[in-house]
């Protein structure tokens, strides 16, 4: 009759009622067809079913054991016996039994005691214990220690489907355990290689820069750092879609890589951006040669599924300094993008070398975006107002609000001095809503009093980023309303680089149009001029940029084409056009001549504060009278005093003065 199987770990069958039989009693009775010639000390060879993971070990006297393995055999599961605990813990470290056998009750010691040494070994080791039944004692001693419980006397089929449970769970945890290790083999790969390209992604490269820094510092030699970053790159995953655009990242990897030095590194930094660390570069001239031609290999064509693309890099190149003994990797490459940057602006497909000129730039930006951030609030910032004159009556028609900046240690700032620093942060949008406010506070003031002509009309610029919010016109439309300030006294001014998204601006410019707002376009002809623009957007009018004004009275006489040829497309267009930065009384008298109804510029009168501006206007003709004015008045603005609204006429200077955009 054959006998239960207890398979939960740890948890023993109930005792039988009865005292433990002898030691010697066989575990089952072997079946007929049995070999009984099995040699019990040595592998016995196993059938079709039989692996390199199924080697059972039995720990049993020497009769009881050959029972055990014939039955194992004859079920094509390999086997091997021994009768002690030195034994089996030998065969264990030789042959890594998959499931071990062991009786209750040894010739030499018990079978519990056994198992926990051989758990010592292996953990995950089944361990299955044969007994007669078990006591309470003995089940709480082999917690831990035993898989499953055979009570003797058990069948030879429960028996091995007994082991074979134990066989399909060590292989489950040899799967678990090599799968485990699979995965963190691949997770330390991926955590330093970057999986599109191959190449060491930016832990790898961190890496390898400060060994290559610190062996440079040790040998006393210079190392160099390349960053390239592709020109034009996101118009291939704009155009083609993205997986064309890794396709040729892939390429453009396999090239940097084939092109480098055996010693350098090539690393993914990020997006279209690579770096190459370049150890034991003799001089700085070394370093450009290797820039040059990595440049070269980059800029081959490359075809992606059929299509020829042909790609361009710009290279910031980064060399450490000899004997300085705190350089760190990250200035290194802080300096090489920088460098790269500087390519950039210099029209793309080409490399610069950083230099302390370039450190300089970089410090002073961060030095103007710090102090830009401390007063966005307005705090510091103040506005300065530049008549806009009707050429034929001399008439103050409007005002142009400037933007000034008081830096603490440097003065009263002009807005081509950090413009760029708030449209590049971001910076502009707060700015720009602070200016818009301030202005119609100020209007409103002006208002009160009475200052403001029945004609006039203020006139803003407006950023890019403040345009790229659908909600701009909602903005601008609910400060007038709040102000009391009507649509016909505001006007604002846009740069061309704003129509590059036309589909979005346009839709913004029109919900300006509806609010009554007028809209100039500002420099034209000076940056992407597109006439289709002055046909299908709401524009108002133009104004001609300066350097064509200035022109005007040249000896060439090559100004007044152009400018006869602005103000005509404007006119035809039923733009009106002002002429901007007027600073001679020629150049007046050729734009009235000419057919162009409204200027301003130093001519007629300085950026002032609002009484500066009110004053002027008061001592202009009014839109009433018929008095002409002479072309040349001008009125200047005191400076005896520095204050943040100061603006004395020696800093605004044509090439430095611009507009808030």
């Amino acid at each position: 009759m054959g006998g239960s199987v207890s398979l939960t770990p740890g948890v023993p069958e109930p005792p039988r009622a009865g005292g433990e039989s002898p030691q010697d009693s066989p575990a089952f009775t072997p079946p007929p067809n049995s070999n009984s010639n099995s040699n019990s000390n040595s592998n016995s060879n196993s059938n079709s079913n039989s692996n390199s993971n199924s080697l059972v070990l039995v720990v049993d006297d020497e009769k009881g054991r050959q029972s055990l393995i014939d039955a194992l055999v004859t079920a094509g599961i390999r086997a091997l016996g021994c009768g002690r605990e030195d034994e089996a813990l030998e065969l264990q470290a030789l042959h890594h039994p998959a499931v071990v056998v062991v009786d209750h009750r040894l010739p030499e010691g018990s079978g519990i005691d056994v198992a926990r040494a051989l758990k010592e070994q292996d953990a995950e080791l089944p361990v299955l214990l044969l007994t007669e039944y078990t006591s309470l004692d003995s089940a709480v001693a082999s917690v831990g220690q035993l898989d499953a419980y055979l009570i003797k006397p058990v069948a030879p089929e429960t028996f091995l489907q007994t082991i074979h449970h134990a066989l399909a769970r060590r292989g489950l945890a040899v799967e678990n355990r090599s799968l485990a290790e699979r995965v963190e083999r691949l997770s330390a790969y991926e955590a330093l290689y970057d999986p599109l390209t191959g190449l060491p992604n930016r832990a790898l490269l961190d890496d390898r820069l400060v060994q290559a820094l610190a062996s440079a510092r040790r040998a006393g030699n210079v190392l160099a750092v390349l960053f390239v970053d592709f020109d034009t790159f996101k118009v291939v995953n704009d155009l083609f879609g993205h997986h064309i655009g890794d396709q040729l990242l892939r390429q453009m990897a396999d090239r940097l890589a084939a092109a480098r030095r055996s010693s350098d590194t090539v690393a993914r930094f990020g997006g279209d951006e690579f770096v190459v660390v370049c150890p034991d570069v003799k001089t700085s001239a070394a370093a450009c040669r290797i820039a040059e031609h990595l440049l070269a290999e980059l800029a081959e064509p490359a075809e992606v599924e059929g299509v020829e693309h042909r790609l361009t890099a710009s290279v910031g190149i980064a060399l450490s300094s000899r004997g300085v003994a705190n350089q760190s990797p990250e200035t290194l490459l802080r300096n090489a993008d920088t460098a790269m940057y500087r390519a950039k602006e210099e029209g793309g497909a080409g490399w610069e070398l950083f230099d302390d000129a370039m450190r300089d730039r970089v410090l002073e930006r961060f030095e103007v975006e710090r102090g830009l951030r401390a007063c966005v609030d307005g705090e510091g910032l103040t506005l300065v107002y530049q008549p806009l004159v009707d050429l034929s009556s001399g008439v103050v028609v409007g005002a142009e609000a400037l933007l000034r900046w008081y830096r603490h240690g440097h003065g009263t700032m002009l807005p081509g001095s950090f413009l760029s620093v708030a449209e590049e942060s971001g910076l502009i949008v707060q700015i720009g809503r602070w200016a818009l406010e301030k202005a119609l506070d100020e209007l409103e003031a002006a208002k009160a009093s009475g200052d403001v002509p029945r004609s006039f009309r203020l006139w803003l610029n407006v950023s890019p980023h403040q345009l790229a919010n659908p909600h701009f016109a909602e903005i601008v439309g609910d400060l007038m309303a709040s102000h009391g300030i009507a649509a016909s006294m505001l006007g604002l001014e846009i740069v061309e680089e704003v129509l590059r998204d036309v589909r979005a601006t346009e839709k913004v410019l029109r919900a300006l149009r509806d609010l009554g707002v007028s809209v100039n376009l500002d420099d034209f002809g000076a940056g992407y001029s597109n006439l289709s623009w002055l046909q299908d957007l709401p524009i108002s009018g133009l104004k001609i940029d300066r350097r064509f004004v200035a022109s005007l009275d040249t000896p060439d006489g090559q100004g007044i084409a152009i400018v006869q040829g602005l103000l005509g497309l404007g006119h035809a267009f039923g733009l009106s056009v002002v002429g901007e930065g007027v600073e001679t009384p020629a150049q007046a008298d050729a734009l009235r001549d000419m057919g162009c109804e409204f200027a301003q510029g130093y001519q007629f009168a300085y950026p002032g504060t609002p009484e500066q501006l009110w004053a002027f206007v008061q001592r202009s003709p009014s839109d009433e009278s018929t008095e002409e004015v002479p072309s040349t008045s001008v009125v200047r603005e005191t400076t005896s005093t520095p204050s943040p609204a100061a603006n004395a006429p020696a800093h605004d200077t044509p090439s430095s003065e611009q507009s808030l955009s």
